[in-house]
């Protein structure tokens, strides 16, 4: 090859810019100038004690079978003397016999016929050793004279040195930003965690994974199912989910499945066009389409009729709903988060819930704790409950009486949070500005254990209707506290810990008048 032409593969060389094809520019830039056609490359490893094969590999009659590394810590084979030396090592048939002692480099050899000779050539940078290649040649050709491949060789372990450092400082700064990003990240996480305890209050165990539980699923595309008793604060976890989503700009649309009358449920979630049914004197725009690019939280979703069920699947699968009477179709693009009080599971099994259904809502499931496991969180509950009821009525409740704080957590609130919540407001509205809640503040936790008791008296043996006797036992307690507030609904809801649209559909079930 004219010097011209080496000029011109050395361009070539230098225009790599990869690790990879720098080697494989250079590899087949030698089998082809020195008409070579058995050839291996092989690079130094970090901690020098190795020799790992390239991804370059023409090795014909050097057989390396499956090795991808020699051992290069002692000196049984020439890849270390060589290394150790810095210079290169022509072995021809007679020179190879001596290292046919060492079973892996005879293995590597025993291909090379009489007529060719080994040349193990060293590449290094500033007396750094970098590797070493290998390649056989006729022995009557004295590679080691001629200086233009050399120079080649020179140029190239230059290149590849820099390439290796453009390398290696690129993944360290790739690595430095993984790390300020896994940094920043956990900042956030801490951050996102302190904001969630000011909703979602407690130090308990099971409330800091409940807010790690909310931050995962929010950060996920998936529908959320919350499970809990009534009371525990299932509509606050699922607002939760929201604003800390990606679409805490858009809609929150919340409905109660079980507030509703069937025959109305359906045209709230899909709407309804003018003339669609009796009274529909106009065009409703339904909750699913305002939900559009939010959140659709569907509250107490095991009170969902089955025919109804069998219409949001499509809509979960597909986007696409029509409301009553229109002619075509809508598209929304919402997360839906759904909630339940009851084992929704038993009512699959007991075939009351589409089994379908159930899976798709249960994507990510977070279940919310009753009060009575984390009692421990009644404190600072009652505390956040005072602060708020100070801010809504602006008034200075002080606090609460040590002893009245240590009787809350004796009970074991049937009613969850809300209970609680609904006793601290009742006691609140009782005590005098700048006051302390008294323990006569509170309301009579034995209330409810009496009219159980009451009902004991007249014999369970008795009972020959299960759902009637529950109903009666409802209809009791709820007159009882109607007539105990003088008629205000309001704060009779509150007493029992349920909602006022609840407690009123619950009055129009049971049939109170009062």
């Amino acid at each position: 090859m004219s010097t011209g032409q080496w000029l011109q593969q050395t361009s070539n060389l230098i225009a790599c810019d990869q690790v990879n094809d720098v080697i494989d520019q250079f590899m087949q830039t030698l089998q082809e100038e020195l008409e070579l056609t058995n050839s291996l490359f092989l690079t130094l490893s970090v901690d020098g004690r190795q020799l790992v094969t390239s991804a370059f590999q023409s090795t014909g009659l050097l057989h390396i079978n499956d090795r991808t590394s020699w051992n290069v810590s002692d000196f049984q084979h020439p890849f270390a003397h060589v290394l150790h030396a810095g210079k290169p090592m022509v072995l021809d048939y007679y020179s190879l016999a001596y290292w046919r002692d060492n079973s892996e480099f005879k293995a590597f050899v025993s291909g090379i016929p009489k007529e060719m000779s080994l040349l193990l050539y060293p590449l290094k940078q500033n007396q750094q050793m970098l590797g070493l290649v290998c390649f056989t040649f006729t022995s009557t050709i004295n590679l080691l004279k001629r200086q233009d491949w050399q120079q080649y060789c020179g140029v190239f372990t230059r290149h590849w040195q820099l390439l290796n450092t453009v390398a290696d400082q690129t993944g360290q700064a790739c690595r430095l930003t993984d790390s300020i990003a896994e940094i920043k990240g956990k900042i956030m996480l801490k951050e996102d965690l302190a904001r969630l305890s000011e909703e979602l209050v407690g130090d308990s165990g099971v409330m800091l994974n409940l807010r790690q539980e909310v931050l995962r699923g929010a950060n996920t595309l998936l529908s959320v199912m919350v499970q809990g008793e009534t009371g525990t604060g299932k509509e606050l976890v699922a607002k939760a989910v929201h604003h800390y989503s990606a679409r805490h700009q858009a809609p929150f649309v919340a409905i109660n499945c079980a507030a509703i009358p069937e025959n109305l449920l359906e045209s709230e979630l899909f709407g309804y066009t003018k003339g669609a049914f009796s009274g529909a004197a106009s065009n409703k725009i339904g909750l699913i389409a305002q939900a559009d690019k939010g959140t659709l939280f569907l509250d107490e979703i095991g009170d969902m009729p089955l025919a109804l069920q069998s219409k949001l699947l499509r809509v979960l699968e597909s986007g696409d709903f029509r409301a009553l009477g229109a002619s075509t179709e809508m598209h929304s693009d919402f997360r839906l988060v759904a909630a339940t009080h009851v084992k929704l599971k038993e009512k699959v099994d007991a075939g009351e819930f589409r089994r379908d259904l159930y899976y798709r809502l249960c994507q990510f499931p977070i279940t919310v704790p009753r009060l009575s496991e984390r009692l421990g969180d009644v404190p600072i509950l009652t505390h956040h409950f005072i602060r708020r009821f100070n801010r809504q009525h602006h008034t200075h409740i002080a606090g609460i009486r040590y002893e009245t704080l240590s009787k809350l957590g004796e009970y074991g609130y049937p009613g969850n949070v809300r209970e609680l919540r609904n006793m601290v407001e009742y006691a609140c509205a009782l005590t005098s500005h700048n006051g302390e809640i008294d323990i006569t503040a509170l309301p009579s936790f034995a209330e409810s254990q009496i009219e159980i008791d009451e009902l004991k008296d007249n014999e369970y043996a008795n009972i020959g209707d299960l759902k009637e006797a529950v109903a009666q036992f409802e209809r009791n307690i709820i007159r009882t506290r109607i007539h105990r507030f003088k008629g205000d609904r309001t704060k009779a809801a509150m007493s029992l810990g349920l909602p006022k649209r609840t407690f009123s559909h619950k009055c129009l079930k049971l049939e109170i008048n009062e």
